[in-house]
């Protein structure tokens, strides 16, 4: 039975598809967060780390901010950013890494190019 659950739950979680970006510094990403937000993130190589820039918005472009992160990522560390959804339902989540030369960035599905 214990094997079945394992089994049930990698197969659940395999349909589960996350995209990933790699960026330079001073480029902007937009992404989607759900079907009603979005984000932006920057960051610059300073040398105690990535200063990496977050700003949400509902909304893909046409509408202002909601919120705005700034945080400095060392070398291996990862910070996420999440918009909260229905009760009962994970939040939508980019999670931001310091992969050394480059922010790498896993989004939810259907993201927006670099820009």
């Amino acid at each position: 039975m214990k094997t079945f659950l394992a089994a049930a739950a990698l197969a659940i979680a395999g349909v589960v598809t996350v995209q990933a970006a790699d960026i330079a510094p001073i480029t902007a990403h937009w992404t989607k967060l759900g079907e009603r937000f979005s984000a932006l993130v920057y960051y610059i190589d300073k040398p105690d780390g990535f200063h990496v820039v977050v700003t949400t918005q509902q909304g893909m472009r046409e509408k202002p901010s909601i919120a705005r992160l700034e945080t400095v990522l060392a070398a291996g560390q990862s910070a996420a950013v999440s918009i909260p959804r229905a009760a009962g339902e994970a939040p939508e989540q980019i999670v931001l890494s310091n992969a050394g030369g480059h922010l790498h960035i896993a989004e939810p599905p259907d993201s927006v190019s670099t820009q």
